[in-house]
Protein backbone atom coordinates (compact mmCIF):
# COMPACT_ATOMS: atom_id res chain seq x y z
CA UNK A 1 0.00 0.00 0.00
CA UNK A 2 2.46 2.96 0.48
CA UNK A 3 4.37 2.23 -2.80
CA UNK A 4 1.06 2.73 -4.42
CA UNK A 5 0.04 5.47 -2.32
CA UNK A 6 3.23 7.08 -2.75
CA UNK A 7 2.42 6.70 -6.58
CA UNK A 8 -0.28 8.59 -5.97
CA UNK A 9 1.05 11.38 -3.93
CA UNK A 10 3.89 12.03 -6.79
CA UNK A 11 1.16 12.73 -9.03
CA UNK A 12 -0.57 15.83 -7.54
CA UNK A 13 0.54 18.85 -9.00
CA UNK A 14 1.40 21.13 -6.03
CA UNK A 15 3.22 23.78 -7.95
CA UNK A 16 -0.62 24.63 -9.89
CA UNK A 17 -2.56 23.98 -6.41
CA UNK A 18 -0.05 26.40 -4.66
CA UNK A 19 -0.01 29.13 -7.16
CA UNK A 20 -4.01 29.04 -7.93
CA UNK A 21 -5.48 28.32 -4.24
CA UNK A 22 -2.55 29.42 -1.81
CA UNK A 23 -3.47 33.03 -2.21
CA UNK A 24 -7.91 32.14 -1.89
CA UNK A 25 -8.59 32.76 1.68
CA UNK A 26 -11.92 33.91 1.28
CA UNK A 27 -14.00 30.53 2.97
CA UNK A 28 -12.77 30.57 6.35
CA UNK A 29 -15.70 30.24 8.29
CA UNK A 30 -16.57 27.40 10.89
CA UNK A 31 -17.88 24.58 8.28
CA UNK A 32 -20.89 23.73 10.15
CA UNK A 33 -24.33 25.40 9.96
CA UNK A 34 -27.44 24.06 11.39
CA UNK A 35 -28.74 20.61 9.68
CA UNK A 36 -25.50 20.77 7.79
CA UNK A 37 -21.65 19.45 8.59
CA UNK A 38 -19.27 20.37 5.74
CA UNK A 39 -16.19 19.05 7.12
CA UNK A 40 -14.42 17.60 4.55
CA UNK A 41 -12.58 15.10 6.78
CA UNK A 42 -15.06 12.70 6.63
CA UNK A 43 -14.88 12.09 2.68
CA UNK A 44 -10.93 12.36 2.72
CA UNK A 45 -11.08 9.40 5.25
CA UNK A 46 -13.86 7.13 3.26
CA UNK A 47 -12.10 8.15 -0.15
CA UNK A 48 -8.08 7.79 0.96
CA UNK A 49 -8.15 5.75 3.92
CA UNK A 50 -11.35 3.15 4.15
CA UNK A 51 -10.77 2.75 -0.08
CA UNK A 52 -8.96 0.04 -1.19
CA UNK A 53 -9.25 0.89 -5.02
CA UNK A 54 -7.84 4.13 -6.72
CA UNK A 55 -7.20 7.26 -5.24
CA UNK A 56 -9.10 9.86 -6.77
CA UNK A 57 -7.22 13.05 -7.65
CA UNK A 58 -8.01 16.69 -5.73
CA UNK A 59 -10.63 17.40 -8.64
CA UNK A 60 -12.42 14.51 -8.17
CA UNK A 61 -12.38 14.39 -4.86
CA UNK A 62 -13.74 18.09 -4.79
CA UNK A 63 -16.83 17.70 -7.45
CA UNK A 64 -17.44 14.79 -5.18
CA UNK A 65 -18.13 16.64 -2.13
CA UNK A 66 -19.21 19.36 -3.86
CA UNK A 67 -22.34 17.65 -5.15
CA UNK A 68 -22.94 15.29 -1.70
CA UNK A 69 -22.75 18.90 0.39
CA UNK A 70 -24.65 21.14 -2.34
CA UNK A 71 -27.67 21.37 0.06
CA UNK A 72 -25.59 22.95 3.03
CA UNK A 73 -23.48 24.70 0.76
CA UNK A 74 -26.59 26.80 -0.77
CA UNK A 75 -27.09 27.81 3.21
CA UNK A 76 -23.27 28.45 3.94
CA UNK A 77 -23.71 30.99 1.06
CA UNK A 78 -27.31 32.22 2.15
CA UNK A 79 -25.78 32.93 5.76
CA UNK A 80 -22.46 34.31 4.90
CA UNK A 81 -22.36 35.58 1.46
CA UNK A 82 -25.45 36.47 0.58
CA UNK A 83 -25.69 38.25 -3.31
CA UNK A 84 -22.15 36.31 -4.23
CA UNK A 85 -22.11 33.51 -6.52
CA UNK A 86 -21.60 29.65 -6.28
CA UNK A 87 -18.35 30.44 -8.70
CA UNK A 88 -17.04 32.82 -6.12
CA UNK A 89 -17.56 31.04 -3.05
CA UNK A 90 -16.67 27.54 -4.66
CA UNK A 91 -13.35 28.32 -5.38
CA UNK A 92 -13.10 29.74 -1.80
CA UNK A 93 -14.42 25.88 -0.94
CA UNK A 94 -11.80 24.35 -3.11
CA UNK A 95 -9.12 26.47 -1.53
CA UNK A 96 -10.28 25.36 2.21
CA UNK A 97 -10.65 22.18 1.25
CA UNK A 98 -7.11 21.55 -0.08
CA UNK A 99 -5.61 23.03 2.72
CA UNK A 100 -6.98 20.23 4.70
CA UNK A 101 -6.20 17.74 2.41
CA UNK A 102 -2.45 17.58 1.50
CA UNK A 103 -1.86 17.11 5.19
CA UNK A 104 -4.32 14.70 5.60
CA UNK A 105 -2.70 12.81 2.60
CA UNK A 106 0.52 13.30 4.33
CA UNK A 107 -0.46 11.67 7.82
CA UNK A 108 -2.25 8.84 5.68
CA UNK A 109 1.43 7.79 4.04
CA UNK A 110 2.74 8.22 8.12
CA UNK A 111 -0.04 5.42 8.87
CA UNK A 112 0.04 3.72 6.34
CA UNK A 113 3.78 3.07 6.06
CA UNK A 114 3.18 1.75 10.32
CA UNK A 115 0.86 -0.56 9.35
CA UNK A 116 3.26 -2.04 7.02
CA UNK A 117 6.47 -2.02 9.01
CA UNK A 118 5.49 -1.81 12.60
CA UNK A 119 3.94 -4.90 14.75
CA UNK A 120 1.77 -2.48 17.15
CA UNK A 121 -1.47 -2.17 15.40
CA UNK A 122 -2.87 1.51 14.24
CA UNK A 123 -6.68 2.98 14.45
CA UNK A 124 -7.81 6.03 12.60
CA UNK A 125 -10.72 7.54 11.21
CA UNK A 126 -12.59 10.94 10.63
CA UNK A 127 -14.23 11.09 14.11
CA UNK A 128 -11.06 10.46 15.68
CA UNK A 129 -9.72 13.30 13.94
CA UNK A 130 -12.17 15.49 14.83
CA UNK A 131 -11.83 14.88 18.67
CA UNK A 132 -7.96 15.36 18.57
CA UNK A 133 -6.66 12.21 17.73
CA UNK A 134 -4.74 11.38 13.78
CA UNK A 135 -3.97 8.01 15.15
CA UNK A 136 -4.35 5.86 17.87
CA UNK A 137 -1.49 3.62 18.27
CA UNK A 138 -2.01 0.19 20.43
CA UNK A 139 1.43 -0.58 22.03
CA UNK A 140 2.24 -3.82 23.96
CA UNK A 141 4.23 -2.41 26.32
CA UNK A 142 3.05 1.28 26.01
CA UNK A 143 -0.62 0.71 26.19
CA UNK A 144 -2.98 2.90 24.01
CA UNK A 145 -1.26 6.04 22.92
CA UNK A 146 -2.29 8.63 20.83
CA UNK A 147 -0.98 10.67 18.12
CA UNK A 148 -1.06 13.81 17.29
CA UNK A 149 0.68 14.51 13.85
CA UNK A 150 1.70 18.19 12.49
CA UNK A 151 3.39 20.26 9.88
CA UNK A 152 6.00 22.42 11.39
CA UNK A 153 7.26 25.58 9.45
CA UNK A 154 8.82 29.41 10.24
CA UNK A 155 5.51 30.34 7.38
CA UNK A 156 2.97 30.93 9.58
CA UNK A 157 0.31 29.33 7.07
CA UNK A 158 2.10 26.15 7.18
CA UNK A 159 1.83 25.97 10.90
CA UNK A 160 -1.83 27.29 11.65
CA UNK A 161 -3.00 23.82 12.48
CA UNK A 162 -2.99 23.41 16.89
CA UNK A 163 -2.54 20.21 18.90
CA UNK A 164 -5.70 19.35 20.01
CA UNK A 165 -5.52 17.25 23.24
CA UNK A 166 -7.32 14.41 23.52
CA UNK A 167 -10.60 13.37 25.20
CA UNK A 168 -9.87 9.81 26.28
CA UNK A 169 -7.80 8.51 29.05
CA UNK A 170 -4.42 7.71 27.22
CA UNK A 171 -1.29 9.61 26.73
CA UNK A 172 -1.22 11.84 23.91
CA UNK A 173 2.47 12.44 21.69
CA UNK A 174 2.67 15.07 19.35
CA UNK A 175 4.63 13.79 16.18
CA UNK A 176 5.97 16.16 13.47
CA UNK A 177 7.23 16.95 9.65
CA UNK A 178 9.08 19.81 8.47
CA UNK A 179 9.39 21.61 5.73
CA UNK A 180 12.89 21.74 5.64
CA UNK A 181 14.72 19.84 3.17
CA UNK A 182 18.40 19.69 2.05
CA UNK A 183 20.46 19.05 -1.35
CA UNK A 184 22.74 16.57 0.54
CA UNK A 185 24.50 15.49 3.75
CA UNK A 186 27.04 18.43 3.65
CA UNK A 187 23.87 20.65 3.26
CA UNK A 188 22.59 19.20 6.26
CA UNK A 189 25.97 19.35 8.22
CA UNK A 190 26.38 22.82 7.18
CA UNK A 191 22.82 23.75 8.51
CA UNK A 192 23.09 22.03 11.57
CA UNK A 193 26.56 23.74 12.25
CA UNK A 194 24.94 26.95 12.01
CA UNK A 195 21.68 26.14 14.09
CA UNK A 196 21.42 28.52 17.16
CA UNK A 197 18.83 26.70 18.98
CA UNK A 198 18.13 22.94 19.40
CA UNK A 199 14.92 23.68 18.22
CA UNK A 200 16.63 24.16 14.69
CA UNK A 201 18.71 21.17 15.44
CA UNK A 202 15.65 18.85 15.73
CA UNK A 203 13.55 20.33 12.74
CA UNK A 204 16.86 19.47 10.86
CA UNK A 205 17.48 15.91 11.93
CA UNK A 206 13.62 15.21 11.21
CA UNK A 207 14.31 16.21 7.70
CA UNK A 208 17.07 14.47 6.73
CA UNK A 209 16.63 11.72 8.84
CA UNK A 210 12.97 10.97 9.10
CA UNK A 211 11.26 12.10 6.08
CA UNK A 212 11.93 12.38 2.00
CA UNK A 213 10.33 14.50 -0.83
CA UNK A 214 8.86 12.65 -4.01
CA UNK A 215 9.85 14.22 -7.18
CA UNK A 216 6.83 17.12 -7.29
CA UNK A 217 7.63 18.05 -3.76
CA UNK A 218 5.53 16.18 -1.63
CA UNK A 219 6.57 15.03 1.91
CA UNK A 220 6.92 11.12 2.67
CA UNK A 221 8.26 9.40 5.46
CA UNK A 222 11.45 6.36 5.67
CA UNK A 223 10.66 3.87 7.25
CA UNK A 224 12.75 4.43 10.09
CA UNK A 225 10.11 7.11 11.64
CA UNK A 226 7.77 4.67 12.42
CA UNK A 227 10.00 2.22 13.50
CA UNK A 228 11.84 4.76 15.66
CA UNK A 229 8.69 5.87 17.31
CA UNK A 230 7.17 2.15 17.75
CA UNK A 231 11.25 1.02 19.74
CA UNK A 232 10.72 4.49 21.38
CA UNK A 233 7.14 4.79 22.88
CA UNK A 234 7.62 2.66 26.19
CA UNK A 235 10.54 4.31 27.81
CA UNK A 236 8.33 7.95 25.95
CA UNK A 237 5.44 7.01 27.86
CA UNK A 238 7.35 5.55 31.43
CA UNK A 239 9.83 8.31 31.81
CA UNK A 240 7.65 11.53 30.94
CA UNK A 241 4.52 12.15 33.42
CA UNK A 242 2.59 14.46 31.55
CA UNK A 243 -0.47 13.46 29.77
CA UNK A 244 0.65 15.25 26.58
CA UNK A 245 3.86 15.12 25.20
CA UNK A 246 5.42 17.84 23.50
CA UNK A 247 7.00 17.11 19.74
CA UNK A 248 10.47 18.34 21.21
CA UNK A 249 10.42 16.04 23.83
CA UNK A 250 9.26 13.30 22.25
CA UNK A 251 11.65 13.85 18.97
CA UNK A 252 14.57 14.45 21.37
CA UNK A 253 13.37 10.39 22.66
CA UNK A 254 12.85 9.30 18.68
CA UNK A 255 16.53 11.09 17.46
CA UNK A 256 18.71 10.48 20.53
CA UNK A 257 21.25 8.90 18.56
CA UNK A 258 21.33 11.34 15.58
CA UNK A 259 21.61 14.76 17.72
CA UNK A 260 25.12 16.03 17.98
CA UNK A 261 26.12 16.00 21.41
Amino acid sequence: MPERFERFLEGIPIGKYREELTPVKTVEQDLKIPGHDLNPLPLIYRLYWENQGDFPDFEKFFETYWKEHLSGIDEFIGKYFWGCSRDFVRLGFKARLYRTWAPVLTQFHFAYLWKEVCKSSLEASAEMDRAGTDFRIYHPKARTVDISFKKISRRREASERRFPVSQVESKTVELVYTLESFKDKEDFLKKMGRAKSKTSRLEYCIAFHLQRNLKNGFVVFREDYPMRVEKALPTLIKTTKTDLIRWQTAMEFILKDCLPK
